[in-house]
């Protein structure tokens, strides 16, 4: 698991600045950059997609991408149309999940957490080998 280290400090690292350029965005609501902050979640997810597998937790990557991806989506159907309340609504709370993900691996929860996981799943493993 000591593996997983190096690649959560890459995703802390640029999953801070996006978030930080979101915080911005959504003070002008520039679907423009809010486009390229969607951009920006994808390449951290394929980026790290590759160091995730091998520890096998392709969850965080998947995460990653499937926010970049709704915020992809959702700069279309607004260029088509104007911005509503819901849809600041929904970049809000994208925000506020990716913020959440952030802290808890700066705090070294989410890490903590792995471990835990870790040890049910040998745990488990044992269960039926034996």
């Amino acid at each position: 698991m000591e593996n997983f280290l190096p690649v959560l400090g890459t995703i802390q690292t640029r999953l801070r600045e996006i978030l930080t350029r979101n915080e911005d965005c959504m003070l002008s609501w520039d679907m423009s950059r809010m486009n390229g902050i969607g951009e920006d979640l994808i390449k951290l997810a394929w980026d790290v997609y590759p160091a995730l597998v091998n520890v096998e937790h392709r969850i965080l990557s998947l995460s990653l991408r499937e926010a970049g991806l709704g915020i992809k989506d959702r700069v279309l159907e607004i260029e088509r149309r104007q911005l509503r309340e819901e849809d600041k609504e929904y970049f809000r709370s994208v925000h506020e999940a990716l913020g959440n993900i952030c802290e808890k691996i700066e705090t070294g929860e989410y890490y903590q957490a792995l471990l835990r996981m870790a040890f049910r799943s040998r745990m488990d493993r044992k269960v039926y080998v034996t």
